[in-house]
């Protein structure tokens, strides 16, 4: 039992951040994404034209990105043996310190843990990727989260940034008919 929850709060810990950074990545995606309202202190919202068209073109590559680790990791947990609803349930039990994971099968613990070291194992290259994307836009990762903050909290920028969106999709779809 304690080998167990040495590894529940190692893989706890891990899919904290995990969780975290997808639900970063996913909260920013601008495209069809509702507002969310929020009482914080005062968001920057005096970004130049050309750091918002950054953040855009950044955006859609880490939502690439993500789309593809997605896959990756349902091809992990399936290829264990696992339906991937049963590993997110065990998971989110894990999160939440919840003491049912301790009466789950230990076969299923056992393929729960192979799945979670190897979804752990491309934490890095994932952050390494998304971070590069962002750079490779001209933008720095600070940025690029404070952009994708004042996109939730501010109507000013989610106004602009949505503006832009719908530019770009008009384009393409000029573009796409000729």
């Amino acid at each position: 039992m304690r080998a167990f929850n040495r590894t529940r709060r190692r893989y706890s810990m891990a899919f904290g951040t995990l969780a975290l950074l997808l639900t970063i990545l996913t909260n920013s995606v601008v495209y069809g994404q509702a507002p969310v309202q929020s009482q914080t202190p005062q968001v920057k919202e005096d970004f130049k034209e050309e750091e918002l068209d950054q953040f855009l073109n950044a955006n859609q590559k880490i939502t690439d990105i993500q789309t593809e680790a997605q896959g990756e990791m349902v091809k992990i947990i399936e290829k264990e043996g696992m339906s991937v609803e049963k590993f997110n349930t065990m998971a989110e039990a894990q999160q939440k310190q919840d003491s049912t994971v301790a009466k789950q099968d230990p076969k299923d613990v056992a393929v729960f843990q192979k799945a979670a070291e190897q979804i752990n194992g491309m934490q890095q290259g994932l952050e390494g990727k998304m971070a590069k994307a962002v750079e490779e836009e001209g933008l720095k990762v600070e940025t690029y989260l404070q952009i994708a903050q004042a996109y939730q909290q501010s109507e000013k920028v989610r106004g602009i940034l949505d503006k832009k969106v719908k530019e770009k999709q008009g384009k393409s779809a000029g573009t796409e008919q000729k």
